[in-house]
């Protein structure tokens, strides 16, 4: 009610100033005819509006603003305007009362000084005399336009001063109208010269050129170079000769603003950086860094089938960065902390702002003040670093205007993507200063992927994926998918790196942890026969042996990286929380030696789907937007993942690492599906586990027995296949599977024991195995 009141009495104050007429009766003011009023209030508008003009003057238009201003404040509780822009304000109209009395100004029939303007103009022009009173309005005025306007007057000479420059080269001074100067030439020592002479006694009008001093990524010492392009001056020493040389049209650039501190402009975006490369291994480096091997002849996919780059720079110029950067210092010292800013880092996504606070000032002030920063830089969100480690700054990320999307091929066409030695090298997007950044998952060794719904969780699942396409061919990386929404990953179906179809069946999903399990176990026992410690010393030896092996060893095979990808873990933790969580932690304790790597992802990150055992086990971690902070302390231990922005915007976390910002890379369905396709063509999937029959026969295969003739002797179909292998030559357990429609555990024991019999020899990598006895 009070808002009200205070609004309607301003407007009805703002219509009797604007209505004012000298022709009506007032206070001051006597008429021939008092009963024509004119004002659009009335008598009364007349006689207020007559009081007001003729005490305030033009600052009498300062009241009706005054009132609305205050009663929209009650009303909207958002809108609140600084005691420090009324003071403006109030400064700017004395300033022009005093002027308009100086000069008797007038607006229409208000006097533009009043009453007020002339005794502030008579004190003022007796005690400070007329140009000292002068000095002192004119830097009240600049005052008053500072707290105003937020007005930065470095920012506007500039522009002036530029303005100026583009209007000069617009319209150049031919040389005839300029009178006759001469100039000092500049002496330069033996075999050096101007460009455009030809030589110390050349006639070539010399002229000075702007020379582009921005370095390139690669010779860049600290990653983020501030390169300004700077004037030509005089080395000292040089001797200054006394002929004429022709001003050439050609204008340097001006100087840098002499700001406190440096803004980044071309940060070294060539290099790329990589989150697992200072990670220490706890086994051998081999493990951490497994060698392509060209087994067979599949292609990897080529770029072209990804869409390009929109070469969109979505990055702020430097006036926009420094006018923000004094805003932001100016909010800071308005919420009583001080201190100086000194560097600015803008990326495609957010810019970062160092800040470095004066002595005495605790970092917690700063760091509560998020919500507050962003309700007066009209920020979507403002995440706050503090500090940065290893610095004595604060890291405040501000987000772009304009957001520039994150290009996927731009990522795997970098050259620490293409050179990786490690098949599971992923590219993960770009950091806050725009470099690619890339991880390993067989250092990490396992990732938790978690966010709210539409944050960018499949995106991200989705480039995971492409990264290992990209790098590994089928016999070098298997993987295993498990897709309870039975939609985000349904597309990689049939894909030849499968090892089983995607897994939708929430039953079956807990079989294919089982199997996991299981694989691990037996990867253990072949890796302690050869008396190596990891997968990559398995292979490498094996390799080494050749054929030639012992004849103990013949039926060791060279085993693949496993990586297995459960899209919605929260599905499977509410089917079986205690038997999915002993297998998954169980695979995170003991798998990476074995080459099997966990992804698990989940957009309901609560204590009961992420739990402490799981948080323990997964010390990698990637956290999108989230809706709260105690989901981001779920997941990161820590604050922050609140104030992303969505999208694709992540925090992560590495193992022993600090806390990262990224922005995730776009990835397209006709880009998964370009993919996809490419791979199909060269090869059909060879799937080696059936979890539906893994199930039923669980308890035999989980501990790890392949069966033996007293199995199989009475087992039909086992002669039926005995037969069928001798009639064509060849044997496989896939062969055996479709042939014969039975899961692939039983496949595989046939083909064991037809081994044993002396039917088949032993494998010989992916390839199927020949017959060594014919029908009798």
């Amino acid at each position: 009610m009070l808002g009200l009141f205070l609004i309607f009495w301003g407007l009805l104050l703002l219509l009797s100033l604007a209505t004012f007429d000298l022709r009506d009766p007032s206070l001051n003011h006597v008429v021939s005819n008092p009963t024509e009023i004119r004002n659009g209030a009335g008598m009364f508008g007349s006689y207020l509006g007559g009081m007001l003009a003729d005490a305030f003057g033009i600052a009498a238009f300062l009241w009706p603003v005054g009132f609305i201003g205050l009663g929209a404040r009650y009303i909207i509780v958002s809108f609140d305007i600084a005691w420090w822009r009324w003071a403006g304000l109030l400064a700017l109209s004395l300033c022009m009362v005093t002027a308009g009395a100086a000069w008797e100004l007038s607006l229409g029939d208000v006097n533009a000084g009043g009453v007020l303007g002339d005794l502030l103009y008579r004190f003022s022009w007796k005690a400070l005399s007329p140009r000292g009173s002068t000095l002192v309005w004119l830097f009240l005025c600049i005052i008053g336009l500072q707290l105003t306007f937020d007005i930065s007057w470095t920012a506007l000479f500039r522009r002036i001063v530029d303005k100026v420059r583009a209007d000069l080269e617009a319209h150049p001074v031919s040389r005839p109208q300029l009178p006759e100067l001469k100039l000092p030439r500049l002496g330069l020592p033996s075999g050096l010269h101007l460009p455009g002479r030809k030589g110390a006694e050349g006639n070539a009008p010399a002229t000075l050129a702007v020379v582009d001093v921005t370095p390139d990524g690669s010779d860049s010492t600290n990653g983020a170079p501030s390169v300004v392009a700077r004037e030509a001056s005089t080395p000292r020493g040089m001797p200054v000769e006394t002929d004429d040389f022709v001003l050439s049209e050609d204008r340097l650039q001006p100087p840098a603003s002499e700001l406190p501190f440096e803004v980044v402009l071309d940060a070294d975006t060539d290099g790329v950086a990589d989150l697992t490369a200072d990670v220490e291994s706890d086994i051998s480096e081999g493990a951490g860094r497994p060698k392509a091997k060209m087994r067979r002849k599949s292609q990897l996919p080529p770029l072209d089938l990804l869409h390009s780059a929109l070469n969109e720079d979505s990055r702020p110029d430097r006036e926009v960065l420094e006018g923000k950067g004094l805003s932001l210092t100016n909010c800071l010292s308005d919420f009583g902390v001080q201190g100086e800013l000194t560097r600015i880092t803008p990326g495609p996504v957010v810019t970062m702002f160092e800040f470095r606070p004066a002595p005495g000032v605790k970092v917690s002030r700063i760091a509560n003040l998020s919500d507050d920063l962003a309700l007066a830089l009209k920020a979507i969100a403002v995440r706050i670093q503090a500090p940065i480690p290893g610095t004595d700054t604060v890291g405040i990320e501000i987000p772009n205007e304009t957001r520039e999307t994150v290009c996927f091929k731009e990522l795997l066409s970098s050259d620490t993507f293409k050179g990786a030695s490690s098949l599971l090298t992923l590219a993960i997007g770009k950091d806050i200063a725009g470099r690619p950044t890339v991880a390993d998952l067989s250092k990490m060794p396992h990732l938790l992927v978690a966010g709210a719904t539409g944050a960018g969780k499949s995106v991200c699942l989705n480039s995971i994926l492409l990264s290992i396409l990209y790098k590994a061919r089928p016999e070098d990386v298997k993987l295993l998918l498990v897709d309870p929404k039975r939609i985000e990953l349904a597309v990689y179906a049939d894909l030849p790196h499968l090892v089983h179809p995607v897994v939708t069946e929430m039953a079956h999903a807990k079989n294919a942890l089982d199997w996991a399990v299981h694989e691990m176990d037996k990867r253990y026992e072949g890796m302690a026969r050869l008396g190596v410690r990891n997968i990559a010393g398995y292979n490498q030896k094996l390799e080494d042996m050749g054929k030639e092996r012992p004849a103990d060893l013949a039926d060791l095979e060279a085993m693949p990286y496993l990586v297995i990808i459960i899209d919605e873990l929260a599905d499977l933790m509410l089917t079986a929380a205690k038997e999915v969580e002993t297998s998954i932690v169980r695979l995170a304790q003991l798998a990476r030696a074995a080459g099997i790597h966990l992804i698990l992802a989940t957009q309901r990150p609560s204590v009961d789907v992420v739990t402490g055992l799981i948080k323990a086990n997964f010390p990698c971690r990637i956290s999108f937007q989230v809706t709260s902070k105690h989901d981001s302390r779920t997941i990161l231990d820590t604050v922050g993942a609140e104030f992303l922005l969505g999208k694709g915007d992540m925090l992560f976390k590495p193992s022993g690492g600090k806390l990262q910002r990224l922005h995730g890379a776009f990835v397209s369905d006709d880009d998964v599906n370009g993919v996809v396709a490419f791979w199909k063509k060269q090869q059909p999937p060879s799937y080696k586990v059936d979890f539906a029959e893994w199930g039923n026969e669980g308890t035999l295969d989980g501990n790890g027995g392949s069966g033996g003739a007293g199995d199989l002797a009475d087992d039909p179909v086992y002669a039926e296949a005995v037969e069928f292998v001798m009639g064509q030559g060849r044997a496989s357990i896939s062969l055996i599977q479709r042939r014969f429609r039975i899961g692939f555990n039983r496949a595989a024991r046939y083909v064991e024991q037809m081994e044993q019999d002396g039917i088949i020899g032993p494998a010989d990598g992916s390839k199927p195995r020949s017959v060594i006895r014919g029908k009798e």
